[in-house]
């Protein structure tokens, strides 16, 4: 109950009395840690100053000894810049370079303008954010996968609008979530290649006389292609667009997760019960567990549309030209979709499901029904409209009696059938209980991609296999980045040593 100087948490008092999980903590922490854009971009800018220098010497356009007194001198401003805020836009850090090194500073600008620096240095810090933002997902992914491993067999209930549908299992309820992680970590995949295209060369809009070597800086700074057309090398913002669009259909998504486990986690439901770590408590009632983490997730979701709408709004005014009326994707709006990504990992993972009440409502709550309706048809050979007006019958007549589902019985079916019908059905009792039974019903819903274990099973072997390929082509882009950013500095090393 310590925080990071060992102060006392007063927050983690009555029923959420254990310390909270790092993951939930980080969904209060992150906006007084937030970044601005500028501060969050500088350091991919210095590394664009790196590569340009080492281009324009390797062209010929600047002196081996010009490139070298300037990149001596990037490294000084830079150190200045870590105290100085002022010194991360470029015209007072060009400034500041030029008292270092002289004129000669000037000459570090040559063959490029702010708006493809800045469009450069953008596509930089989305493509990190794009990597991280996968690795949450993958971790998520994991943990849901996990979490359907362990509950192959616990039978729960499946809703529509709300309302008590078929009997299914927790795990096929979790795949289900799985598989639309997956597709979002697509997204994102596909997203990060055209992000990561390199604008430089572009200049303000019409390229340049200069002989730049475009696909060089392009290498040093981790790119795997180039945005080919000048003008659409500043005018782009489509990948901006694109990435909020993203975030706001992950997270509308995420959103539902949360929704749904914090209906489970009611008072009324009593089928899941959140982990002490991941939820809060009431300043005034001792009985309160309040969900904290879900509701803060769901808030971090409604959050995600308004950077998307403002974004698409700013391009909708504008002609397709560098304009500076553009809106960007702020990194406050990222770190809240990361924090409500790895609460909801925790959460998925320490969640706690109550397997006896939630087959208790399996098999009293009428969730059955489908599978009795479909016995009618195969057993009795009425038209499934038939069977399901008998069966219609069946349920208003338990009520009627405050009867639960599992409390139907071979009488009941007969008298709906004589009232529907005028005749009863040749049908058996144990055909009836089977059908009523909701283990049985799981189990025959056994094809592809149903709630039988079997078939859950195949899709967390088939989702297990997705994941290793979606964490090794993680690995594949890191290494990449990681390999250029070696290249830039042994080019440097090279420039300066000469």
């Amino acid at each position: 109950m310590t925080g990071k100087q060992g102060v006392v948490d007063a927050t983690r008092i009555g029923r959420s009395s254990v310390a909270k999980a790092p993951e939930f903590q980080e969904l209060y922490e992150f906006d007084a840690a937030a970044k601005t854009l500028v501060d969050a971009t500088f350091p991919y800018e210095s590394q664009v100053h790196h590569a340009h220098v080492v281009m324009l010497a390797e062209c010929g356009i600047l002196k081996t000894s010009e490139a070298a007194e300037i990149l001596r001198g990037l490294a000084l401003v830079d150190e200045r810049a870590e105290l100085e805020p002022s010194l991360r836009t470029y015209l007072p850090y060009e400034a500041a370079l030029k008292k270092v090194v002289g004129s000669v500073g000037g000459k570090m600008h040559l063959g490029r303008s702010r708006n493809d620096l800045a469009n450069a240095v953008k596509r930089m810090f989305l493509r990190d954010q794009a990597n991280r933002t996968i690795e949450a997902l993958i971790a998520l992914r994991a943990s849901v996968i996990a979490k359907a491993a362990d509950n192959l067999d616990t039978v729960m209930v499946v809703y529509t609008q709300r309302k008590e549908a078929q009997p299914i299992t927790l795990a096929h309820y979790l795949m289900a979530y799985s598989e639309g992680l997956g597709k979002s970590i697509e997204r994102y995949e596909q997203m990060y290649a055209r992000i990561n295209q390199c604008p430089l060369g572009a200049a303000a809009t019409a390229g340049t006389g200069w002989p730049l070597d475009r696909p060089r800086t392009s290498g040093l700074l981790g790119f795997d292609a180039l945005v080919v057309n000048t003008i659409e090398g500043v005018a782009g913002w489509d990948h901006i667009a694109e990435f909020a669009a993203n975030n706001a259909i992950y997270m509308s998504s995420l959103s539902r997760l949360a929704s749904e486990i914090q209906l489970w986690s009611t008072d009324e439901y009593r089928v899941a019960e959140l982990d002490p770590s991941f939820a809060g408590t009431s300043s005034i009632m001792p009985q309160k567990k309040n969900p904290d983490s879900l509701e803060r997730t769901r808030q971090a979701a409604a959050a995600a549309m308004g950077p998307f709408v403002s974004i698409v709004t700013s391009l909708n005014a504008i002609e397709y030209q560098y304009s500076a009326a553009r809106v960007g994707l702020e990194p406050r709006s990222i770190d809240a979709m990361m924090a409500a990504t790895h609460a909801m990992t925790g959460v998925v993972r320490t969640l706690q499901p109550n397997k006896a009440q939630m087959l208790k409502y399996a098999s009293e709550n009428f969730a059955t029904m489908t599978d009795l309706t479909d016995t009618l048809v195969r057993d009795c050979g009425l038209d499934y409209r038939e069977a399901h007006e008998v069966i219609a019958r069946v349920v208003n007549a338990a009520i009627d009696a405050r009867k639960t589902a599992n409390q139907i019985d071979l009488d009941m079916v007969q008298a709906a059938a004589h009232a529907q019908l005028g005749h009863p059905l040749e049908i058996s009792a144990s055909a009836i209980a089977a059908a009523l039974d909701p283990v049985q019903n799981v189990a025959r819903r056994n094809g592809v991609g149903g709630p039988a274990p079997s078939s859950v099973q195949r899709m967390i072997d088939a989702d297990n296999d997705a994941l290793a390929g979606q964490t090794a082509r993680l690995e594949d882009r890191l290494a990449r980045l990681k390999h250029a950013d070696a290249d830039l500095r042994v080019a440097v090393k090279r420039v300066i040593g000469h």
